[in-house]
């Protein structure tokens, strides 16, 4: 699986009065998907005793999304850190690229201390890693 597709019409109450919409939606959207990834993974425990704080995020924006437009996001993993996730998000409308977004987050205690993940927790992320030409 190099990465997980989610797919969802926009609401109405995520656009603005021209019915584009807004920008910081893009980053609900990312973070919609990636719970959505995670779970299909079985990697979604809740209540958890990690937390994972977004230290950096981004986005590139090519086309506006409107209401009712049937989004498709594509999740995939960047790179595994240490203790960190380095998520990329591909949302399309009817195949065309509208934006995409990078989220780093890393996983801490409660104590909010980085928290390493094991070789098998690594291992466990292994589907959603983004396939890499080698060139």
């Amino acid at each position: 699986m190099a990465s997980y597709r989610y797919t969802r019409r926009v609401a109405f109450h995520e656009t603005d009065m021209a019915g584009i919409v807004h920008f910081a939606n893009f980053f609900k959207f990312a973070a919609e998907a990636e719970t959505r990834a995670l779970d299909a993974l079985g990697l979604l425990e809740l209540p958890s005793p990690w937390f994972w704080p977004r230290v950096h995020a981004e986005a590139d924006y090519m086309k506006p999304l409107h209401f009712n437009d049937e989004m498709e996001i594509d999740s995939s993993l960047a790179r595994i850190g240490r203790s960190s996730l380095h998520w990329e998000y591909v949302i399309r409308v009817r195949g065309e690229v509208c934006a995409v977004v990078r989220a780093v987050c890393v996983r801490t205690g409660k104590d909010n201390v980085p928290a390493p993940y094991s070789e098998e927790e690594r291992a466990a992320f292994l589907p959603l890693m983004k396939e890499t030409s080698g060139g």
